[in-house]
């Protein structure tokens, strides 16, 4: 049981974080009045928990598995594991040599980050930059596993037996 409210805590955490982060820049943006931020920041955090219950239960639960089965579960395996596993799928997805071709450019608030279908220097810092924001997601979501797993004891499930039965004496 405390393995699923450590899992769900793993999904929630980035999904409250990003939350918090879009609704901050709605209230930045819009005026306070506006009813629309509420709408808005539901659609946004349904669309984030989709998101990091998928990467929870098709990446976190088998990477979770592969390091207690290998006896490598530590605070700092499962950080750096969060990290990975929050990087990997952007990395492979927004890959920059994926879309380009031959003349295709691009740029970013004025600021080439392709050019001739090569990407810039500030373009690979882009992409890191990318790439390190959804491993900070992972290693949050691994973070929120981690204390949610150790804080509950293996015995706060456990019914206690009634003392003094003669079954239990056995």
């Amino acid at each position: 049981m405390r393995l699923i409210i450590a899992f769900v805590a793993a999904a929630l955490a980035p999904t409250c974080a990003l939350g918090l982060w879009y609704l901050y820049g709605q209230f930045a943006t819009f005026d306070s009045s506006d009813p629309y931020i509420w709408i808005r920041t539901r659609g946004f955090l349904l669309i984030c928990l989709v998101i990091s219950a998928a990467h929870v239960v098709a990446l976190g639960i088998p990477a979770y598995l592969l390091l207690r089965w290998r006896r490598a579960l530590r605070w700092w395996s499962a950080l750096l594991s969060g990290f990975v596993l929050g990087a990997v799928p952007v990395g492979i997805f927004s890959w920059p040599l994926r879309y380009s071709g031959p003349g295709s450019s691009s740029s970013v608030n004025g600021v080439d980050t392709m050019v001739d279908g090569i990407p810039t220097m500030a373009g690979w810092v882009q992409y890191l930059g990318g790439i390190s924001f959804f491993g900070a997601c992972g290693a949050l979501a691994a973070a929120a596993f981690w204390v949610v797993r150790c804080m509950i004891s293996n015995d706060s499930f456990k019914p206690n037996p009634l003392r003094g039965s003669a079954y239990f004496r056995r």
